[in-house]
């Protein structure tokens, strides 16, 4: 069969000239969109003894030891992939305004109302226009729940559902009467435990939307000097956006790029794996070690305790693994992985490839329909995202990240935009095929470390809660 040749327009080389990407780039893209990678390669599930590994309790404070001397030596920061918003959080609350059907999720918010953090401030705002709305029972008017909705969540009320999730109200700090601390507080005050060195500095480094930079440095230098006084640390935080150049084309159902009414390329954001160059910049400005967590993995400061042990314990692990290793030709990364209890996501598998077997974190997409089934029933383990990870070789070179990335984990899903069928194209995950030369130690941590935050009503959860 003869390749197939896009027939690129003036127009279309000067949009893609702009953002960044090449013809070739966009050759490539659009033919993993017509011949979609294959399945990985999967073997086994990771489990105990078999790739995960189970840390002796008696080990714990000398891997903690470890990491403490190491941030206070500066060679730690913090990494967070910030740049997702509040809307699928939302979701079913959204489609009730929509639809004004109700359903399970609907039910559980409206019953743990007056317990989210963002309650309080819900109710200033009702009160401006009369009632007290929270006082609801489940016979309460659905025309009473919509006027709740809209105030919580529209732009002409509190807007919660177009903020960035980071700025989302967490949880509720009820003890002298302090206020709620949104997720992206709750990392700022994480990282003085986690990465302070032993002149206070702490480093943390926030990707997000274009549309958020603003908000969020709003927020951090509302929040700055009081972090600074209490913790006796100095907060050294950064920001950075995903770059244009990592957008993705998209097909049409006739197999040509998908273009816009006006005759433009559509051009999607490519998934988190397009986060890699913007995790390779803190390695060329300094950092050695990154620790990775996703924004809503984040527990309030009564329950952190067990969450600083562990993530010490893994930035141990991880530097007891660089002094044993032969060479230091490829970056490292230690993953803790918890209990699988269902939760949606990627776990850890053995994978085959040209090179060997070896560990990875596979999201269920990524396997073998036929296969998919039995491989996630067998799995014991499920990872929470949260890992730390060597940037640097011995002598201080910033690795090369994109040169440890497998292209052939990229993923093609089915979409549609304003009614026509599109086939969307991801670079291979952040934490999936990104990092899929990486050296790979996997480690079981305490499920009392993760606490997701997919859907709003999991703040109503036990972790999200403070601990009494």
């Amino acid at each position: 069969m003869t390749e197939r040749i896009t027939p690129w327009t003036p127009e279309d080389r000067q949009q893609l000239e702009a953002v960044g990407l090449s013809l070739a780039e966009a050759e490539r893209q659009l033919a993993l969109l017509r011949t979609p990678p294959p399945p990985a390669r999967v073997v086994r599930p990771c489990t105990l003894g078999d790739g995960i590994l189970s840390l002796d309790p008696e080990d714990l404070p000398h891997h903690i030891a470890r990491a403490e001397a190491a941030a206070a030596a500066g060679r730690i920061g913090k990494f967070v992939p910030a740049s997702g918003a509040a809307t699928r959080m939302f979701q079913s609350l959204l489609a009730f305004l929509e639809t004004e059907t109700e359903n399970e999720e609907v039910e559980t918010f409206f019953g743990g109302l007056p317990d989210f953090a963002f309650a309080p401030v819900l109710r200033q705002a009702l009160d401006q226009v009369g009632g007290n709305p929270l006082d609801l029972q489940a016979t309460s008017p659905e025309s009473r729940r919509l006027l709740l909705l809209q105030a919580l969540l529209t732009e002409d009320g509190l807007g919660l559902a177009e903020l960035p999730k980071g700025l989302i109200p967490f949880h509720p700090y009820p003890e002298n009467n302090a206020t709620a601390k949104t997720a992206f507080e709750e990392h700022l005050w994480a990282a003085t435990a986690q990465v302070r060195d032993r002149d206070g500095r702490c480093r943390l480094h926030f990707t997000v939307s274009p549309s958020h930079v603003e908000k969020f440095e709003t927020a951090l230098e509302t929040l700055r000097e009081k972090i600074e006084k209490e913790a006796r640390s100095q907060l050294e935080v950064t920001f950075s956006t995903q770059s244009p150049a990592t957008d993705t084309l998209a097909l049409d159902g006739e197999g040509n790029p998908f273009r816009a009414d006006d005759g433009s390329l559509l051009l999607r954001p490519g998934g988190h794996g397009a986060l890699l160059a913007n995790l390779a910049a803190v390695g060329w400005q300094g950092w050695e070690i990154a620790l990775l967590q996703n924004i809503d993995n984040v527990v309030p400061i009564s329950r952190r305790g067990v969450v600083d042990r562990w993530k010490k314990a893994l930035i141990g692990v991880l530097l007891e693994a660089a002094d044993h290793r032969s060479n230091d030709s490829r970056p490292l990364r230690v993953c803790g992985v918890v209990r699988n209890q269902g939760e949606p996501g990627g776990g850890p598998f053995w994978v085959e490839s040209d090179q060997g077997e070896s560990c990875q974190i596979v999201e269920a997409s990524q396997l073998d329909p036929a296969q998919r089934a039995e491989l996630l029933g067998q799995a014991t383990h499920f990872n929470p995202v949260d890992l730390v990870g060597l940037l640097q070789t011995r002598d201080g070179k910033p690795y090369d990240l994109a040169r440890f990335v497998d292209p052939s984990t990229a993923f093609v899903s089915e979409k549609s935009l304003g009614g026509k069928p599109l086939r969307a194209l991801e670079h291979p995950g952040l934490w999936n095929g990104a990092m899929a030369d990486w050296e790979t130690i996997f480690v079981e941590v305490p499920i009392e470390t993760f606490a997701p935050v997919k859907s709003v009503v999991d703040l109503l959860r036990p972790e999200h809660r403070p601990a009494r």
